[in-house]
């Protein structure tokens, strides 16, 4: 579970289940931290890539490192949302065309985050 505390005059506090703090802040940034954002992006690069992990440690591939970049384009249209994500994955090895097609697929296929938001979840949000 995550946990965002607001206290007055004070920046959005957010707590994971482990107790790791982070910072969150709006677009204008008057605060440091993530916006609401650079979360959304970091969770399907972050899942993106936990899933190539696992996949290069199985498959027993060559691969030094990798980057994942992950960019957002909003919809013109109401209500205020993302119509599309891009994900650019940069190999630090030689992998061929088919491997790196190989991984493309299973890393979009494994990664819960992004199957989430293709196939859209129901929130439920309820006051105490």
């Amino acid at each position: 579970m995550i946990t965002l505390k607001k206290e007055q005059n004070l920046a959005h506090k957010i707590t994971n289940d482990n107790g790791v703090v982070t910072i969150g802040t709006g677009s204008k940034r008057s605060t440091e931290g993530y916006t609401p954002v650079d979360y959304l992006a970091s969770s399907v690069a972050l899942c993106m890539g936990l899933t190539l992990d696992a996949v290069i440690a199985r498959d027993q591939l060559d691969v030094a490192g990798y980057t994942i970049e992950v960019s957002m384009n909003k919809a013109e249209d109401r209500p205020s949302r993302f119509e599309s994500l891009d994900v650019r994955l940069k190999f630090e090895s030689e992998l061929t065309d088919k491997e790196k097609k190989k991984l493309i697929m299973l890393a979009k296929r494994g990664c819960t985050i992004g199957n989430t938001i293709e196939q859209s979840a129901e929130i439920h949000v309820v006051a105490e």
